[in-house]
């Protein structure tokens, strides 16, 4: 228990006898191309606590080793009990130099067992980061190989090849003409473009060609990352697409609104609209929506509303209802300003905005489809979490990691709980703290995700609601009765989102007051 803070400390004291004094190390020898440090009075000291420590961190690898039951786990032990030589392998080569040598240059002989030994020793350490890199890791092999891979080539590789490259141009002539420290900066630079240009495009050809990442499903998935349509990207679309209508038609505004649950939802629009804050609350174009488009629907026909040539016009606008590919539902408005009185359109202009609205209503559906998409994801991450955590922890916890049950009360019993509770609250209408909350993988939130959609914020969000309305109290509702306090302080901050000073004031308490009350609502 105690020992590896020991040698932490031991190991800072000579760090600071090496600094500070001449103890451990002494003088600097100037030897041609392998000038070093003389050892100390007391380097034999720091010798032999190194190679005690090194023999002891071997020893307990091996004692792991020989704990091991299964061919997995004894071969990845062994793996790592020859990689964990490399520590004491790295020093061979620099003893070759004598402290005796100081008049004398380096033999030739030994630079190549040098650089061997440097190499061999630098594959090792890879070695072993490689199979030190799982452990306590959540996310699966296959997603650690690929990081490891990437910080190899983008840190090591190319810090090697610049270094190399550096040394290369600072020794030769003068390259077509120009002094040495321009081309050297040149040189740098351009390798340094080259070397992540290069580890870009062919990132995914390699990491097949390795077998870092060659499962069918997850390149299905990589494909599928690189395709999706995000919020921001759809609105670009249909700013293109609107912008092309209004060339086309040669209209100033154009607009496309979403239809959701609770009514029209304005997507994109060029042009001015300054109507645009009361635009879609307007009765008629909610009772549009309503009926799903249909101009002979009821709610149509008793409304204010005229169909001319398959437009709905409406004030300044001429509207065109969006379908999915099945037009069976209605997925959102087409609008444009009208340029006379009834629509005059060519048959030309007719052909190109029928594509258009084709598009338009395609991205809509696809942005459904990637909706629930991302509601079913979404519901699945606690459990894929909670089952990677498991994974890894049996992977190198063997049986008793396995035959433990899970226990959630280990959240509920974190000192930190309160606190995870205060933040999700704070979050409540959305944002990091609510859809990332440890809560999430409570078994009361999984359970609640099957009636709402298998979505984990939806299902926090009921579970914080019926929380609070356990400290309502029964009867009529008073502001400043004690009884009442703590539901107030709840709903009031954080369900209406209300600031502290306004809180405090309507319930007729300091400040001070209504942090320390809310503590113990929160409890």
């Amino acid at each position: 228990k105690f020992m590896t803070p020991t040698a932490y400390v031991i190991g800072l004291i000579f760090l600071g006898l090496v600094l500070l004094t001449n103890l451990v190390v002494d003088e600097f020898v100037r030897v041609p191309r392998a000038p070093h440090l003389k050892a100390g009075p007391i380097f034999v000291v720091f010798a032999l606590y190194y190679w005690l420590v090194t023999i002891a961190g071997i020893y307990n690898v091996w004692r792991a080793r020989q704990r091991c039951i299964t061919r997995t786990t004894r071969r990845r032990m062994t793996t790592t009990l020859l990689a964990f030589v490399a520590a004491p392998l790295g020093v061979f080569p620099y003893l070759l130099i004598s402290g005796d040598a100081a008049d004398h240059a380096v033999p030739f002989w030994l630079w190549p067992v040098i650089i061997l030994g440097n190499l061999v020793v630098g594959f090792m350490f890879g070695i072993l980061t490689a199979h030190l890199a799982y452990f306590g890791a959540t996310s699966p092999d296959r997603v650690v190989r690929v990081r490891l891979f990437k910080f190899m080539a983008r840190v090591p590789l190319t810090g090697s090849i610049v270094l190399l490259v550096y040394v290369l141009v600072s020794r030769s002539k003068p390259i077509l003409g120009m002094p040495t420290e321009t081309a050297l900066g040149f040189a740098v630079v351009a390798t340094v473009m080259l070397v992540e240009w290069a580890i870009h495009a062919y990132k995914r050809p390699l990491e097949r060609l390795l077998q870092l990442n060659n499962d069918p499903d997850v390149y299905r998935i990589q494909r599928l990352s690189e395709r999706l349509l995000t919020t921001n990207d759809l609105h670009q679309f249909l700013e293109s697409v609107l912008a092309a209508t209004c060339e086309a038609l040669r209209t100033p505004t154009a607009f496309v609104a979403a239809i959701t649950a609770d009514g029209p939802k304005l997507e994109s629009v060029v042009g001015p609209l300054t109507e645009s804050t009361s635009l879609l609350q307007n009765a008629d174009l909610q009772q549009i929506a309503q009926s799903n488009g249909n101009e002979h629907s009821q709610d149509v026909e008793t409304s204010n509303l005229e169909t001319v040539s398959g437009f709905i016009v409406w004030q300044d606008y001429w509207i065109r209802p969006l379908y999915n590919s099945s037009h069976d539902l209605m997925l959102g408005i087409f609008g444009v300003r009208k340029r006379s009185d009834q629509p005059d359109f060519s048959e030309q202009e007719e052909a190109i905005l029928d594509t258009l609205l084709i598009q338009a209503a395609a991205a809509l559906e696809d942005r459904i489809l990637q909706q629930e998409v991302f509601a079913a994801v979404e519901g699945l991450l606690p459990q894929i979490t909670a089952l990677q955590e498991r994974r890894s922890a049996a992977t190198f916890g063997g049986l008793p990691t396995l035959s433990t049950p899970p226990e959630e009360s280990s959240l509920v019993q974190d000192p930190e709980f309160n606190s995870m509770v205060r933040d999700a609250l704070t979050h409540y209408w959305g944002g990091p703290k609510l859809t990332q909350s440890p809560l999430m993988h409570l078994q009361i939130v999984q359970k609640a995700m099957e009636t709402h959609e298998n979505n984990p914020t939806r299902a926090l969000r009921s579970i914080l609601d019926r929380a609070i309305a356990l400290q309502k109290p029964q009867g009529e509702r008073k502001m400043t009765t004690a009884e009442w306090i703590l539901y107030n302080i709840l709903e009031l901050k954080f369900i209406q989102g209300q600031r502290v000073r306004d809180v405090a004031r309507r319930l007729a308490m300091s400040e001070s007051d209504l942090y320390r009350k809310q503590r113990v609502a929160l409890e």
